[in-house]
């Protein structure tokens, strides 16, 4: 029937005054927006169904019946099929004939929506008041109930409670979400498909398709329900995590700030991560992959680089990567001792995976270092620590004592006390030197030396047992520091003990500043503080204590220097100490009148001593030279001093100033042509012309000399700021790559120098 025609046949209606409803059944919204739009003039009255509902409940049926009874006017009722559907087809047919048999007062005109097929009836006196629009047919929403605690995050076009559903047939679309506390199975026989959505993953999925992706499993009720809330203002997951996280699209950057995340954020941080990747973060991309949850995240950042061999050709980027991000993590304590379980299953390789990022790490690098340090060799030891431990690096790292027995001796001492043993060969130089001393025509008094120190403006730092041995890591420390060091490498007093080695503490008693005593590295040494006695663990993880303290003691020196309270330091030890007198556990055979004192090193004399071998005369002590210790002292805790081996005489005077910022230097040809300060220096070399150059360093520094391929050139000063140094050993063209120093410290690394044969081309080619 056509709408002229459905329009004339109402008006005929409206005119009877024999009144029973009428329905009017429509097929799309457009036709039922006409007919409103057509009628809703006058006195005519329009009600949605609606307004018989409860509370998020369907119709109430006496009270619709009871007002269409007595309704006295023309009413025009709409929305009513929709709730008869949900209740099944039977009741559907059934309360469409009741309406028509019903007497009312006025008039009723009842719209339906789709009901063609449930309004053929066997009375035909019925049919005459039923009135079918032809018309395009709309669609046939489905229904999604979803629990009320959701409204806030209802999408446009969604409904909240069953009383708003009279609404559904004026909406164009396939599916109508309803907020309501109502479930699918409250609506068994419905003509309308019906989904349950009442849970947050589910309400996710739905407000954005990309929920999907992630499994449910990958949080709880409460996490997705924490999820939901986030929405609130937002239309989607990349809204979402940018207002939490910055960027979507670069994840690695909240990384910094996980530590401080609460659980939901961790947790939506994960769920970002499954969503988004983290494509700028190699081991961040990587965990994310790997965890099913987000409590497994922070494991995965330690075990992702598991799988990576320390051969392969990223793994140095891909570590250093993940240790930055461990940094930023905050090193979980339980997932340290828990990676340190597992990565034990690398062997000799496990190494390799570890970081000094945490004590325990720390402290099983030293244990795998006991176990295969002697296997890896001295060289790859050092190159592996570059890596992992960058401090123990430095520590082990040479220094240029300027003496050939000094510069071997340390180096080997420092590797065997890292790797906990001590090599035959080198007892066999320490056996030599306790039986001829050199030291005694290598090295001048500490008391000689002291005396010529400039005090003015100096404060003193008595840093107890700080041998030689640190130097390396020392001067690693002041190069970031911004401070340069002056070294002076001179003996202690015999024996190595403290009591007879504070001389220097008179000559700087009128100083202008008060000294400062540190006894921390010693206490450590001796009584094994922070748990560190030998008699517990056998392994020098102690070594990584005494760097900490070391660089706090610089730390705190380069603030003074920095702001002016003082305007040098200088750093003076009463003694050295040895590991590998407490790892060789031996004691001397002689027998001495009296017992051995700290930890059997020395011994007071007596009437009747014979003069044991390798030890020397101390003034009223004998103090061994070699590892042995006399019978009666005490155990050593975990290093030892008092005796005469080169670690525990061998001492530093060290003389600190602060240099802010970076110094400048730059290296030109000797003769001064081609003085270009932004070019490569070239220099001509052939029988009768030495290499050399000129050297420019911005500061007021001395003792300059440059360092290429493992030889040391000496620079003489020229003019202010102007230096000279001569290679003769530099020969054949090619370029060369120089590290400048001033004394002990490298002011400047991997400056390039062309050199190239006198009289030819800038290719630099030729014979000499």
């Amino acid at each position: 029937m056509s709408m002229n025609t459905v329009i004339q046949k109402v008006d005929r209606y409206l005119k009877k005054d024999f009144v029973q409803p009428l329905i009017i059944d429509v097929q799309n919204p457009e036709d039922l927006q006409a007919i409103r739009q057509h009628y809703h003039v006058g006195k005519n009255t329009f009600v949605s169904a609606s307004k018989y509902c409860g509370k998020d409940a369907g119709l109430q049926m006496d009270r619709l019946y009871s007002e269409l009874l007595q309704f006295e006017g023309t009413l025009f009722m709409t929305g009513l099929s929709v709730y008869f559907k949900l209740e099944g087809e039977q009741f559907l047919r059934d309360n469409l004939k009741t309406l028509l048999a019903l007497t009312v007062k006025g008039h009723v005109v009842i719209l339906t929506y789709q009901c063609r097929k449930f309004l053929t009836f066997n009375d035909p006196r019925l049919a005459t008041r039923i009135i079918i629009v032809e018309g395009k047919e709309g669609r046939h929403p489905s229904l999604t109930f979803a629990s009320e605690e959701y409204k806030s995050k209802q999408k446009s076009g969604s409904l909240v409670g069953i009383e708003s559903l009279s609404s559904l047939e004026e909406m164009e679309t396939d599916n109508v979400y309803v907020y309501t506390q109502k479930r699918k199975s409250s609506f068994p026989r419905s003509l309308i498909y019906i989904s349950d959505l009442n849970k947050a993953y589910d309400v996710l999925c739905n407000i954005d398709h990309t929920t999907s992706r992630v499994p449910e499993s990958f949080g709880t009720e409460a996490q997705w329900g924490y999820a939901l809330n986030q929405f609130d203002g937002k239309n989607n997951w990349p809204d979402v995590i940018n207002a939490h996280f910055g960027s979507s699209k670069a994840l690695n950057l909240a990384i910094q700030s996980y530590s401080l995340y609460d659980p939901e954020e961790r947790w939506l941080y994960f769920i970002g991560l499954k969503l988004f990747g983290c494509p700028n973060n190699w081991c961040i991309q990587a965990a994310a992959n790997a965890a099913v949850r987000d409590t497994e995240f922070v494991k995965q950042i330690y075990r992702c680089i598991l799988s990576v061999a320390p051969s392969d050709d990223h793994f140095v980027e891909h570590y250093k990567q993940r240790k930055m991000v461990l940094q930023q993590v905050g090193n979980p304590l339980d997932e340290v001792v828990d990676f340190c379980k597992v990565v034990v299953s690398k062997n000799e390789n496990a190494i390799y995976y570890l970081t000094d990022n945490t004590q325990k790490e720390s402290e099983l690098i030293f244990a795998l270092l006991d176990k295969y340090g002697e296997k890896y060799g001295k060289q790859a030891v050092v190159d592996i620590l570059k890596l992992v431990y960058p401090d123990l690096a430095s520590y082990l790292a040479p220094y240029n004592f300027r003496q050939s027995l000094l510069n071997s001796y340390f180096d080997q001492y420092k590797y065997q006390k890292v790797v906990n043993r001590i090599l035959p060969e080198f007892e066999e130089v320490v056996t030599k030197q306790a039986d001829e001393r050199e030291y005694n025509l290598i090295l001048q008094p500490r008391a000689s030396i002291v005396e010529r120190v400039e005090k003015k403006g100096a404060q003193l730092y008595f840093v107890d047992a700080l041998g030689v041995e640190y130097l390396s890591f020392i001067l690693s420390q002041c190069k970031k520091l911004n401070l340069l060091a002056k070294v002076t490498v001179c003996c202690s007093e015999l024996p190595s003990i403290t009591s007879l080695n504070k001389e220097f503490l008179d000559y700087f008693a009128d100083g202008d500043y008060p000294v400062v005593s540190i006894k921390d590295i010693d206490e450590v040494k001796h009584h094994g503080k922070y748990n560190f006695d030998y008699q517990r663990t056998k392994l020098p993880i102690h070594l990584a204590k005494e760097l900490e303290i070391i660089n706090e003691i610089l730390e705190k020196i380069k603030e003074k220097l920095a702001s002016g309270t003082i305007g040098k330091a200088i750093l003076i030890s009463d003694h050295g100490a040895s590991r590998l007198a407490v790892i060789h556990e031996t004691e001397t055979i002689w027998e001495m009148p009296e017992k051995g004192v700290h930890s059997g090193r020395c011994c007071l004399k007596s009437e009747i001593d014979d003069v044991p071998p390798y030890a020397t005369d101390a003034g009223d002590f004998w103090a061994l030279a070699n590892y042995d210790r006399f019978k009666g002292g005490r155990k050593a805790n975990v290093e030892v001093h008092g005796g005469a081996t080169l670690e525990e005489v061998t001492v530093p005077i060290i003389e600190l100033t602060y240099h802010p910022g970076k110094i400048e230097v730059k290296i030109l040809p000797a003769d001064g042509t081609n003085a270009d300060f932004n070019a490569i220096p070239e220099i001509e070399v052939s029988f009768r012309k030495k290499a050399a150059v000129k050297i420019y360093v911005s500061a007021d520094v001395s003792d300059v000399s440059l360092r290429i391929e493992g030889k040391t050139y000496e620079a003489q000063p020229m003019e202010q700021n102007y230096f000279f140094a001569e290679m003769p050993d530099i020969k054949r063209p090619k370029t060369y790559y120089a590290d400048v120093l001033a004394g002990d410290n490298t002011i400047a690394e991997h400056l390039p120098i062309k050199v190239k044969s006198e009289g030819m081309g800038s290719s630099g080619k030729g014979i000499l």
